[in-house]
Parts: structure tokens; sequence; C-alpha cells
């Protein structure tokens, strides 16, 4: 066989495994994706306060939770990531409107209690965002774009399930 043809069929066969290597590569992120978005979102559903964006100087109603789940913000986002100052509400849900999960704790927890939400956040996947809230009325509370759940106490397995199942189903598919 001349050399030529040899490296003919090896084209061939290299591209053969490409398209078949990537349509099934494809299609498994495909059915995760599936099953994902067939996951019932966690937390309760808050009423919808709109996703106006204000100027930084310029004043908007309170909002109606806290944390806040929707509502007037600023541009820019918050960021990925554990945040050791705080961050004004209007770049965290402007992060959230991104598809951000946000983990919220009160300000002053116990180390400990705080290393297991830190645990639980850093093993969770997806857009997420950690931070401490001064006025909180529970040790944690889990926000995404219209979704609020309060924990009683810190628990890892349900933090981790609320960032994996609520992080990017928000109204824009944008950096955090």
């Amino acid at each position: 066989m001349k050399t030529e043809h040899k490296v003919f069929i090896g084209i061939v066969l290299l591209t053969l495994v490409i398209v078949i290597g990537g349509t099934w590569l494809s299609n498994k992120e495909g059915v995760k994706k599936q099953e994902k978005l067939s996951k019932l979102m966690m937390g309760e559903k808050m009423a919808d306060e709109g996703a106006v964006h204000v100027a930084r100087d310029k004043a908007h109603p309170a909002y109606k939770s806290n944390p806040p789940t929707s509502g007037p913000h600023w541009a820019g986002v918050a960021g990925p990531g554990i945040k050791d100052e705080p961050v004004a509400d209007e770049l965290v849900l402007h992060s959230m409107e991104h598809g951000a999960a946000v983990v919220w704790y009160r300000e002053g927890l116990e180390q400990a209690e705080t290393d297991k939400i830190k645990r639980a956040f850093n093993s969770a996947s997806g857009k997420k965002i950690m931070l401490a809230r001064k006025d909180l009325d529970v040790p944690v509370a889990l926000t995404s774009w219209g979704y609020l759940l309060k924990l009683q106490t810190v628990d890892e397995a349900k933090i981790k399930e609320f960032i994996e199942t609520n992080n990017d189903r928000a109204p824009e598919k944008a950096p955090v």
C-alpha cells in the first residue's frame, strides 16, 4: 500500500474517532444538564422584585426578603468564591441574576460552624458565592435568583445540594 493511502486512511480514522468521541461527550453533557434541569429548585419561591439596573448612587425600594433574591441591582458583579469583606447586596443580586447560588452565614458565627460551611461550599460544583451577613436571623441562608432557603443549623449536605441544584438556573447566562 502506498504511503499516500496510509496517510489518507489514518486521517479518515482519526476524523471518525474525533466525530464519534465529540458526539459521545456532548451527549453525555446534555444528559447531565437535562438531569439537573429535571430537579426541582430548592427553597421557597419568593416574589419577583424585578431585575432593574440602578445607578450606584440611586436609591431603590427596600428588598422584601433578607437576604434578597431579586430586585434592583448595580452594573458589575460580586465575583465567585468566598468573600472575606462585605459585598453590596446590589452586586450579589446581579451575580445571582447571572446564575450564582449564594451561601450567606451569620456574621460572628463560631469558627467551627464557618469551617463546615466552607467545606460544603468548596465541595460543591457550579457558580457560587459565600459571604457573611450582619443581620441574618438564621445561621445560614441560601439564595439563588427567586429562591430562599433558611437553615437553622449548618447542614453541609443541604448546602452542597442547594448550590448544585440551583446554580446557573437564572434569567441570564453570564459570569458571576
